[in-house]
């Protein structure tokens, strides 16, 4: 007796007609095919439920649909709520507008059943690296993670409390880091870096070095244009002094972390338990303490500017 592994992609949309067609097709042009697609739609205007009817009539037994009453709650809750709903062994998340590569869910299954080793009680997370498209599809990098300078060797408690490595979009668990992650609470800043924190604490994860997910960039979610060195010293030093981003910056993280505590106490070790309310104290303190805070448990951002800039704003 085989057990039946039961594999779920877990969709949000909400105005997305313009790129949904593309990802579908992606989808269903999988090597491994033996999934099913929970589809939630946050309140779109737009024809997106009318392209997402059309593939349901069409394979009806392939594409699900989660209705619930709540609208526009926002990306994150979205996904929450699609978490939520699915019992699957394994569940991909998948965004509206990207493009899969035709191994990403074979390569993705095997790698976290290599990682569960049999024991399915054990929490795993993956994720990839991408390259980045634009609206006619042509590449505009080969790698994500060189473009914005993120690193797997960051997938560290400490590090990923100051800044999210794994984008959603490339991301898969088992069960178990499912039963870990849900619900989402509110003060989570994105599904991705929620997950990926509970991932840095408990269980197994993976790295793809390989580009599995093409990532659109287009009109409603450009990444900042590269610009000459005087306009970038210009943003850096404008915003070095910007007190209020920054308390912001600093006030979503505490409150994530908060939730991180809250969701993880009966399991973390008395060192994760430590470093989370270090964490927290940022809140309260300000100057040369905030600054020591940050020095003394390597709080940083990616790169070297970023993380002074950081610290020196403190």
């Amino acid at each position: 007796y085989i057990m039946q592994v039961n594999v779920q992609i877990v969709l949000a949309t909400y105005n997305g007609e313009l790129f949904l067609q593309q990802q579908i097709e992606s989808l269903l042009q999988q090597t491994y095919s033996d999934f099913t697609i929970l589809i939630r739609d946050d309140g779109s205007t737009d024809k997106t439920l009318d392209i997402l009817q059309t593939y349901q009539e069409k394979y009806p037994s392939k594409f699900i649909f989660l209705n619930d009453e709540k609208k526009n709650v926002g990306a994150t809750q979205n996904f929450g709520i699609l978490l939520s709903h699915s019992t699957s062994n394994y569940i991909f998340f998948c965004d509206q507008d990207d493009v899969w590569m035709p191994n990403k869910v074979a390569l993705s299954l095997n790698k976290l059943k290599e990682l569960e080793s049999g024991n399915t009680a054990i929490p795993c997370m993956i994720y990839s690296d991408m390259q980045s498209i634009d609206e006619r599809g042509n590449v505009i990098a080969h790698s994500v993670w060189q473009q914005l300078k993120l690193s797997p060797k960051y997938f560290i408690l400490n590090r990923l409390l100051i800044q999210n490595i794994p984008h959603g979009c490339t991301m898969g668990i088992n069960k178990a880091m499912r039963d870990i992650a849900v619900p989402i609470p509110s003060s989570a800043i994105l599904h991705d870096h929620w997950i990926a924190l509970l991932s840095s604490m408990f269980g197994k994860h993976f790295a793809f070095e390989q580009t599995l997910v093409q990532l659109r960039n287009h009109a409603s979610n450009v990444t900042r244009k590269r610009t000459s060195f005087q306009d970038k010293w210009k943003r850096y030093s404008s915003n070095l002094f910007d007190k209020t981003t920054y308390e912001y910056f600093i006030k979503i993280r505490v409150a994530q972390a908060k939730a991180v505590l809250q969701r993880t106490c009966s399991m973390a070790t008395a060192t994760q338990k430590e470093l989370l309310n270090e964490f927290v104290q940022l809140e309260n303190e300000k100057g040369w303490t905030r600054k020591k805070i940050l020095l003394k448990n390597k709080f940083y951002r990616n790169t070297f500017w970023h993380t002074l800039k950081m610290i020196l704003r403190a």
